[in-house]
């Protein structure tokens, strides 16, 4: 099982909303992590990945505005890369394209249900971001 796997398997089962957006926040964080460790310029997957890197971090910080998000101690220090990549980069591309379509899904779930504007608003603005890197990596693994 791949980290992204991992991830994808916590925020299928996260249930409430803070479970979601805490779920909601490991997942664009490991998703950046993931995806910084393939940028490499000369791999045609170069555009893709960075872009997408730029849309798990945006991702990942709309979430932290959400008021519900429960509190953590040391929240970002694993979005920074890996020295060695474990999983191939098409691999990558289909894992953060698969977790991100689940996170858009539930992110406009949690939105739906959350009673405070700016859990909706960080939701919101969350899951275009899950749908932009879903959309930057769908086709990059295959």
């Amino acid at each position: 099982m791949t980290r992204l796997t991992g991830t994808r398997n916590r925020l299928q089962q996260a249930s409430g909303l803070e479970a979601v957006l805490d779920a909601a926040y490991e997942a664009f964080r490991d998703m950046l992590g993931a995806i910084r460790a393939h940028e490499d310029p000369a791999t045609g997957m170069f555009a893709a990945f960075v872009m997408a890197a730029a849309a798990a971090a945006n991702g990942r910080d709309a979430v932290a505005f959400a008021p519900s998000l429960p509190p953590h101690q040391g929240r970002n220090p694993p979005a920074g890369g890996e020295d060695q990549p474990k999983e191939s980069a098409e691999r990558t591309a289909s894992d953060a394209a698969d977790l991100s379509e689940l996170l858009a899904a539930r992110l406009a779930q949690a939105a739906g249900s959350a009673s405070h504007p700016g859990d909706r608003a960080a939701c919101d603005q969350a899951a275009r971001w899950a749908r932009e890197i879903h959309d930057l990596l769908a086709g990059s693994g295959s």
